[in-house]
């Protein structure tokens, strides 16, 4: 749990209270409310970039309650995965940490507090601590941040066309699945995405692509990996349940 929270605090995703500038600190002090985030850690052992990680539950503190959620503009595992199913030359994609690229505006910071100490001695007053960035678990999150990447697609979409398809009709929160007619197509698919994605200040986590073995960051096999909840072996090109 230290080095998770340690690796938050090097990306800029979380600051402690005394570190914020004076003006930010006189806002969040002076705030006729003050929320803390109820935090734990989770283990997610087939993950391989996160297998322990700090989740926040706003909603047993009622804030995901009163926060409005949006519209449902998810997109859709099996019209995805067919599209996919589809094209010869298919590879796959995830955004590395979407929400987290998703920078608060300073009014939202009394909201986003919580409680640590390196301890993790509950007899040792912690220190306060806020959240910078959106965070999971949060109710408005998600379509916050597919509104971040259509909005970007729209922006470019002139500039980098390759790129339209798999941000929005290829793409499930933050996986993409996508793929094109040829080894060229799929080259200038990818290369758009990744040109488009870092105007927003986001990026791949990796890319995987039928015909090839998967790399050490996509699969800890080297054979296979998930795909939006199937099990996918890109050398052969076979899908099957997970």
């Amino acid at each position: 749990m230290r080095k998770v929270h340690a690796d938050l605090v090097q990306r800029g995703f979380m600051k402690r209270l005394s570190d914020l500038p004076n003006d930010q600190q006189a806002l969040i002090n002076g705030a006729p409310f003050n929320h803390f985030y109820p935090w734990s850690t989770v283990f997610k052992e087939d993950s391989l970039s996160t297998p322990v990680r700090m989740v926040v539950n706003p909603t047993m503190t009622g804030l995901n309650l009163i926060l409005a959620k949006g519209e449902n503009r998810i997109g859709h595992m099996n019209n995805i995965l067919i599209r996919n199913r589809f094209c010869e030359f298919a590879w796959a994609s995830d955004i590395s940490k979407l929400y987290n690229q998703l920078h608060l505006q300073v009014g939202a910071l009394p909201f986003s507090l919580f409680l640590y100490h390196d301890s993790l001695d509950i007899s040792v007053q912690p220190e306060i601590w806020v959240m910078v960035v959106a965070w999971y678990g949060v109710v408005p999150t998600g379509a916050q941040a597919g509104y971040a990447i259509d909005l970007l697609v729209q922006a470019n979409s002139v500039t980098f066309p390759e790129a339209v398809l798999p941000l929005t009709k290829c793409r499930y929160v933050d996986d993409i699945a996508s793929g094109g007619s040829s080894d060229k197509e799929r080259s200038v698919q990818i290369d758009q995405v990744r040109a488009v994605l870092s105007l927003g200040g986001f990026n791949l986590k990796f890319v995987v692509k039928s015909g090839e073995s998967p790399s050490e960051k996509a699969s800890s096999d080297g054979t296979s990996l998930k795909l939006l909840g199937y099990k996918w072996l890109p050398e052969k090109d076979l899908l099957s349940p997970g």
